[in-house]
This record gives structure tokens, C-alpha cells and sequence, in this order.
């Protein structure tokens, strides 16, 4: 990870001793559990409802439900739209990231459910069958926040170093952080 992006990240450096420390107490729990599918009512969205919602993320926060979250918009099955083209489910999203800032240190990347959730904070400019196109700039700025955000989640839980930088490099890698730089910008960061 370059040391730019570990900065806005708030990641702290990797050294010989915390990655010897790190491999002890990290386990794979987290990779080794179920989903857990989070229904979301299209009545729930349209009424902008989120306590109950809410109260099931303090829940996922006291069992570390890291990555094991897919969120499930029920009542859409026949509205030909994408779910990032609804624009009353992309407003509940946006109020729910306000609220759980931290929200994708729970969603899954298994079912989309990470990039769907990303899709829908995004401003979509573009499609071509299942390639989505944003604008570089505005998704880049998106994927640090929410990256920054899942990893203060991750420091407040204590999780090891190396956790939190799986947990950013999940996240990176599943949001295309890459693909947010032009050629130009590639090749300077290098």
C-alpha cells in the first residue's frame, strides 16, 4: 500500500514486530461464517424507516459481523431498474452511511452487496451491461472515506494491525480503488 493512501487511511506503518504479533492473534473467523442477509422492506425505504435497521447493526457492532452483511431490498423484484438507479433506495442508503458510518466494515463482498451499496452512494454516469462507470475523482474520494471510516471501526474494536490493513485492502480491492486513477496519476503514484 503506497504511503500516501496510508496516511489518508490513518493506517498505522507495518513493522517486523507487529506483523510476528499480528499473525498471533489474528484468526479467520470472520472468513469462516455464514452471511447474514439484512432484509430492507421496500415500505421501510419508501417511509425512509431505519431505527429498526439500526438496532440490527448495534447488534452485527457487539458480534464483529465483519464482511458478513448483504444487504437484501425486498419489494423490487419486478421494477426493471438497477437497485443504484432507485432513487429512493440511493436516499435510505445515504441516510443509513450517515448514521453507521462505518457501515462497510459489515457488508459483504459476496452477492455484490459491497459494491451495490457503493454503486448507490456513487454518482453513476454511465453503463455498458454490467460495467457501471462513476467519475474517478468522486469514487476515489468515496472509497477513502468509507475505507477510512470501516478502519477507525476496526481500531475501536481493537482488532490487530493486520486485520485492519485486510480489512482496507478488502475494501480497496473490492471498490476498484485502483481504477480511480487516470494513467497519469497511475504512474506517478508508482
Amino acid at each position: 500500500m503506497e504511503e500516501r493512501l496510508r496516511q489518508i487511511l490513518a493506517l498505522p506503518e507495518r513493522t517486523m514486530h507487529t506483523e510476528i504479533e499480528d499473525a498471533q492473534h489474528t484468526s479467520n473467523d470472520h472468513e469462516e461464517q455464514e452471511l447474514f442477509f439484512l432484509k430492507i422492506s421496500r415500505e421501510d425505504v419508501e417511509q425512509g424507516r431505519l431505527q429498526t435497521y439500526l438496532r440490527e447493526f448495534k447488534k452485527f457492532e457487539k458480534r464483529r459481523y465483519r464482511g458478513r452483511v448483504s444487504l437484501v431490498f425486498t419489494g423490487y423484484e419486478y421494477d426493471p431498474r438497477e437497485v443504484y438507479q432507485i432513487r429512493e433506495i440511493t436516499n435510505w442508503l445515504d441516510r443509513l452511511l450517515k448514521n453507521i458510518p462505518y457501515l462497510f466494515y459489515f457488508l459483504s463482498r459476496e452477492n455484490y452487496s459491497m459494491r451495490i451499496a457503493f454503486f448507490c452512494l456513487s454518482e453513476v454516469v454511465g453503463r455498458s451491461g454490467a460495467e457501471v462507470a462513476i467519475t474517478k475523482a468522486q469514487g476515489r474520494r468515496l472509497i477513502e472515506k468509507v475505507t477510512a471510516s470501516a478502519l477507525k471501526f476496526s481500531r475501536r474494536a481493537k482488532e490487530p494491525i493486520e486485520a485492519q490493513y485486510a480489512l482496507a485492502e478488502s475494501i480497496l480491492a473490492e471498490l476498484g480503488y485502483e481504477q480511480t486513477y487516470s494513467d497519469d496519476e497511475a504512474a506517478d503514484a508508482e
